[in-house]
C-alpha cells in the first residue's frame, strides 16, 4: 500500500489544479489577516462574547473568515479531483487490475486525503499565527470563550492548535461526503456541485450538522466542554459510516464504471 500512497500524493501535488487551489488557499489566509488586522474584533458565537483581537487570541478569528471558501468550495475540489480520478480518465480497469487488494485503492486515497487536509488547515495555524504575534498588539496572557482561567503565551498557543485540530476533525466530515458522492457520481464536476449542495444542506438545516457550517463556534464550545453529544454522535457516524460505506461503494465497483 506504500506504493499505492506514494503514487496518489505524487498526482495531487502534479495535478495543475490542485497547484492552483493551493495558491488560492494561500492567498486567502493572507488576506484574511490582514481583514482581521484591519479589523481587529471578533465574536466566539457571532452574537455575543465579543472580543478584542491581540497576538494570542489572532489565529483562530483568522481562520473564521475562510472558513466557508475552505469547507465548502476548497476541500470538496480536491477531495473530489482525487477520488474521481480513475473514472474521469477512463481508467478505472487498470487501476483495479495492478497487484493490490481492492479495498486498498480507496483507504490509500483517504490516507493522502487526510493527511493533505492536515497540512492546509495548519497551513492557516502557522501563517495566523506568525502574523498575529508580528503585527498584533502583545499582551501577555489572555481569556478564552467560557474559561474562566487566563491563558498564558504557552496556553494560548496550545488551545489555538487544539482549536486547529477540531477545524482538522470537522474537514475529514467533508471528506466522508465527498467520498460518498464522489464513488456514486462519476462526473467530477457534477460531484463536487453536489457535495456542495449536500454541504450546504446539511450544515444549514438539519442541527445536528450545523457544525459543517458554524466550524469555529464548535471549536470554541468543544474545547469550553460546552459543545452538545449530538455534536459527536454525528461526528463519529459521519466519520466512520462515511469511510465504510466508501470501502463498500468501491469493491462493489466494476470494470465497467
Amino acid at each position: 500500500m506504500k506504493r499505492l500512497i506514494a503514487s496518489e500524493f505524487q498526482r495531487m501535488i502534479q495535478n495543475r489544479r490542485n497547484q492552483l487551489l493551493i495558491v488560492f488557499y494561500l492567498g486567502m489566509i493572507i488576506l484574511s489577516c490582514i481583514f482581521r488586522y484591519i479589523a481587529p474584533g471578533g465574536s466566539y458565537d457571532c452574537v455575543n462574547y465579543n472580543v478584542d483581537l491581540n497576538r494570542l487570541n489572532f489565529s483562530p478569528f483568522a481562520f473564521y473568515e475562510i472558513r466557508i471558501e475552505v469547507m465548502y468550495l476548497i476541500l470538496p475540489i480536491l477531495f473530489i479531483t482525487s477520488i474521481n480520478y480513475e473514472q474521469s480518465i477512463g481508467a478505472f480497469r487498470m487501476y483495479v487490475t495492478r497487484p493490490y487488494k481492492k479495498y486498498e485503492f480507496i483507504i490509500s486515497k483517504w490516507i493522502v486525503l487526510t493527511l493533505s487536509t492536515f497540512v492546509l488547515i495548519f497551513m492557516t495555524f502557522i501563517i495566523s499565527t506568525i502574523f498575529g504575534y508580528l503585527f498584533m498588539p502583545n499582551v501577555s496572557s489572555v481569556r478564552f470563550y467560557k474559561i474562566q482561567q487566563e491563558f498564558s503565551m504557552s496556553g494560548a498557543l496550545l488551545y489555538t492548535a487544539k482549536f486547529f485540530i477540531i477545524q482538522f476533525i470537522i474537514a475529514l466530515c467533508v471528506l466522508s461526503i465527498s467520498s460518498i458522492i464522489g464513488l456514486v457520481i462519476s462526473n467530477s464536476i457534477i460531484s463536487i456541485l453536489a457535495v456542495i449542495a449536500a454541504l450546504v444542506g446539511l450544515g444549514l438545516y438539519i442541527k445536528p450538522f450545523e457544525f459543517l457550517d458554524k466550524t469555529t463556534k464548535y471549536g470554541f464550545h468543544v474545547l469550553s466542554n460546552t459543545a452538545p453529544m449530538s455534536f459527536y454522535i454525528t461526528l463519529i457516524i459521519t466519520l466512520l459510516g462515511g469511510l465504510l460505506v466508501s470501502i463498500f461503494l468501491w469493491q462493489k465497483k466494476d470494470y465497467l464504471y
